[in-house]
């Protein structure tokens, strides 16, 4: 095995976890260890000057933050939703948003990279400290409490040089990756996608998401989406 990135990221994405459990779980610790370094390489925000995180590259301002985006990131359904609900109020163009809906609701890639979530307290929940362990473990990532003290202050997460490096050197060995990372950037496209509490809130909107009991697995939307693509001629009939 070549050095130049971790034991997790050689297993990560290139096979699909076919068993529902293992979806249910958004795959083996270490797809959902890949998919947090995508997040971090795509939507992570600049580091502040005064950071004080070594060899920081990006940041994502909280876990609740990093677990909503994870959501959209596994469910295409809901994320093309988005795209469409963004294109309604003039925000970004077809040419924008086309591609990324075709892609996300088209022939079998629905089945192929959805990874249901189930709905906690906070909305869409997984059980993700496996994973950032294995980052931190690796020297991929760091998290620091933010300037509020106590037992409840948010944790920022840091993605390191290191890290950046191993996505793109992943890349480069398991082109289906690049399926996440044009995920990535169709989230980018969500104006309020940058705010943890923004992108609660909005995925709240959906009705299936809000309804679904606590512990029960989130539903897809896939019909109804597809349906609306068709009406807003995004996608043909």
């Amino acid at each position: 095995m070549a050095a130049k990135h971790p034991k997790f990221a050689m297993k990560a994405t290139s096979v699909h976890a076919t068993s529902s459990d293992a979806r249910r779980r958004g795959g083996s610790a270490s797809q959902t260890a890949t998919r947090v370094l995508i997040l971090l390489d795509e939507l992570g925000s600049a580091v502040p000057a005064a950071c004080d995180v070594e060899d920081a590259v990006a940041v994502v301002s909280s876990l609740i933050r990093l677990q909503k985006l994870d959501f959209w990131l596994r469910n295409p359904d809901y994320l093309a939703d988005e795209l469409l609900s963004e294109f309604e109020s003039g925000r970004v163009t077809l040419d924008q948003i086309k591609p990324h809906v075709v892609r996300m609701l088209e022939g079998d890639a629905p089945q192929l990279h959805t990874y249901p979530m189930e709905r906690y307290i906070y909305g869409a929940y997984e059980f993700i400290d496996d994973a950032l362990a294995v980052l931190k473990l690796y020297g991929q990532i760091e998290h620091r409490r933010a300037a509020d003290s106590g037992p409840m202050s948010r944790r920022d997460y840091f993605l390191l040089q290191k890290g950046r490096d191993t996505v793109a050197a992943i890349r480069k060995e398991i082109p289906e990756l690049d399926w996440y990372v044009e995920q990535a950037s169709a989230i980018g496209l969500i104006a309020d996608a940058a705010q943890g509490a923004s992108a609660k809130r909005r995925q709240y909107l959906q009705t299936e998401y809000a309804s679904t009991a606590h512990g029960d697995v989130i539903p897809s939307i896939l019909d109804r989406v597809r349906e609306r693509a068709v009406g807003l001629k995004v996608l043909e009939d």
